[in-house]
């Protein structure tokens, strides 16, 4: 009897833990309901471009419509920057290596990626082998799946010297938990989880905004330079500096933080050589530093352009949808 009892306390604790959990997730998902009735949005724009990035770093595919995730764009299965090069265990960026973005991730259904790339036959990725590697970027670790010796063959080819391997961000995988870190914790929500994006599931730029900064410039670049997810056309310059939540369709997005910019928008995205004269990104410090002062000791000399953004309403997104926004 004393058996029975004993079960019969456990069973009543996990319902009782159970239901508690599922009230405070109610509670959670009506405060956020309110919250946004409350919020007054008028249009801004329209979705001009889409981009994803199958592999961080490498070349971004441009689409016409993509599901869009709590953890970023989908398309064909295939998540963005959910898949990462390490180099000697380390992740691989065209800083040191601009030639990674002459490679080509092509999607080719079925969740399977295609690499290509100039004087290389192409490779399709074959299933990740269940060999987890511990990968941390920018101070926010994760867990990922070694994509394999084919793979790894193929990239040491291409770049030319042993030590390189791809790996995956699986949807069994443990996330990099943005507000584990003690920079961006106070800005993140507990459930802000991304694959191998810097921070966040989603990077928003304008055309504006682009424009006033290649007037300033004597040689326009493209906006594959910032390597956007979404780009906002018919807004005004750095108008979205003060967007604070944005809506496109039944998609909720939420600033987290501004994108701050570093020496890869001075890679040019076409030939993978490095700007002599530093720009964009030195006309950028010019007049795109941070002064609020919440941002105080955050960005440092690195000058701002885009938003980064978290996903609390997940949803299809396409090009020419309005977008919304609040401030």
């Amino acid at each position: 009897m004393d058996g029975v009892k004993a079960a019969l306390q456990s069973k009543e604790v996990v319902i009782a833990v159970l239901t508690t959990t599922a009230v405070i997730s109610a509670g959670v998902a009506y405060l956020r309901w309110r919250r946004q009735r409350k919020r007054h949005y008028v249009p801004v724009g329209h979705v001009a471009r889409i981009y994803m990035y199958p592999v961080k770093c490498c070349r971004g595919l441009e689409l016409g419509e993509a599901v869009l995730t709590e953890q970023g764009l989908q398309c064909g299965g295939v998540m963005d920057r959910h898949l990462v090069i390490l180099y000697k265990d380390r992740f691989l960026d065209s800083r040191t290596s601009p030639r990674i973005v002459l490679i080509s991730p092509q999607c080719v259904g079925d969740g399977q990626v295609r690499l290509e790339a100039p004087g290389m036959d192409p490779l399709t990725l074959s299933a990740p082998t269940e060999n987890v590697i511990d990968v941390s970027i920018w101070d926010i670790g994760g867990d990922a799946v070694d994509c394999g010796p084919e793979a790894a063959a193929w990239l040491e080819k291409f770049f030319g010297k042993p030590g390189y391997k791809l790996v995956m961000s699986t949807p069994g995988s443990k996330k990099r938990h943005t507000a584990e870190h003690w920079r961006y914790k106070r800005f993140a929500r507990p459930d802000d989880k991304v694959g191998f994006q810097d921070q966040t599931a989603l990077l928003l730029t304008s055309e504006a905004s682009l424009e006033d900064l290649n007037n300033k410039l004597a040689t326009p670049v493209a906006m594959r330079n910032f390597r956007p997810n979404i780009v906002v056309a018919g807004s005004e310059p750095f108008q979205e500096d003060d967007w604070l939540h944005m809506r496109i369709g039944q998609v909720d997005i939420r600033t987290v933080l501004p994108c701050n910019r570093c020496l890869v928008t001075t890679i040019n995205p076409e030939t993978g050589v490095k700007d002599k004269a530093m720009e964009p990104l030195k006309t950028l410090q010019s007049y795109r530093l941070s002064t609020k002062k919440k941002y105080q000791g955050l960005f440092a000399q690195t000058p701002l352009f885009g938003l980064k953004c978290g996903v609390d309403q997940a949803g299809v997104v396409r090009v020419g949808d309005t977008v919304y926004a609040c401030t």
